[in-house]
């Protein structure tokens, strides 16, 4: 328990550098960063975990957080149809609504706290149960937006860590394992990615105006359902149905994430505000949240 706190510790204080040095650093610093992580030291990441000898066990824990994947997505795609039947709110404020509920930000705040926990292995798991998470938000997430266009399924095929994780997964069901030179560069780039999204997270915090950033009260309400109210929901669930560990621990801090920080660029000129603010409370909120949800999770 006191190595997990200092390592959520560790976490929050790296955050806090990357809000020292959002003034000192241009906006696009950061936006390149967030590109840089995204196509490389991640994927990088995700394929070093995943190079580990083929087990039964792992495969079996694996095709678990496949299933609680589908059936957690399910279930909020249901619970959001259910409110698009029976909400007055405009189709275009109500998609930009639905779209931060269920889109986090798994990469730069699930991942770091997941390998805080578990190490590598935690990683390997997150990279399995996120497939689903990326599946849905460049189809279901999209067509939020876009009710009446076709599913843009390109926007899917370009992205590199869901590429990594099915490559990831093919070597680890294989007897092929990377040679040693290539290992050693994968766990170096892979190494930066925890401090860049955080560094990046704490800089996007800082550049905001704090004056009307909980105005108005959709964006307190819609953070909470993110990183409060899911995790209440799926903790009982999963406990109940028996799960325990990394099945358990895996989905609950994953949809406890905040907002995910690609919610500004889908919401185009409609909402960007909001879905900025939205954000930064929801990263606020889960400073609070993750080290709460994690420490509970840890006596279970």
């Amino acid at each position: 328990m006191r190595e997990l706190t200092e390592k959520l510790l560790a976490l929050i204080l790296i955050l806090l550098l990357g809000a020292l040095a959002q003034r000192r650093l241009p906006e696009s610093f950061y936006q390149s960063a967030n590109d840089l992580v995204i196509q490389v030291p991640l994927p990088a990441m995700i394929l070093s975990s995943m190079d580990k000898a083929f087990s039964p066990e792992t495969l079996e824990t694996s095709l678990r957080l496949l299933v609680i994947a589908v059936c957690a997505f399910a279930a909020v795609i249901a619970g959001l149809e259910v409110w698009r039947r029976f909400s007055k709110r405009p189709a275009k404020e109500l998609g930009l609504y639905q779209y931060l509920v269920l889109v986090g930000n798994t990469a730069f705040m699930g991942y770091p706290v997941i390998q805080a926990i578990y190490g590598s292995d935690g990683v390997f798991y997150a990279s399995v149960f996120n497939l689903v998470h990326n599946v849905v938000t460049f189809s279901y997430g999209v067509a939020l937006f876009q009710r009446d266009t076709p599913i843009r399924w390109r926007k899917l095929l370009d992205n590199a860590c869901f590429w990594s994780t099915l490559a990831g997964i093919l070597l680890f069901l294989s007897p092929f394992r990377f040679p040693a030179p290539l290992r050693q560069a994968l766990d170096w780039v892979g190494t930066i990615t925890i401090p860049l999204c955080l560094l990046s997270v704490g800089a996007r915090m800082a550049g905001q105006s704090w004056g009307s950033l909980f105005r108005p009260g959709a964006v307190v309400c819609l953070s909470l359902i993110r990183t409060a109210l899911f995790p209440l929901l799926l903790v009982p669930a999963l406990w109940t149905a028996g799960c325990s560990g990394v099945t358990l621990t895996v989905p609950a801090v994953l949809f406890a994430t905040p907002v995910s920080l690609t919610a500004g660029a889908f919401a185009g000129r409609y909402g960007a505000a909001l879905a900025g603010q939205t954000v930064i409370v929801s990263n606020l909120i889960s400073i609070v949240t993750l080290p709460v949800l994690s420490a509970v999770l840890s006596t279970l």
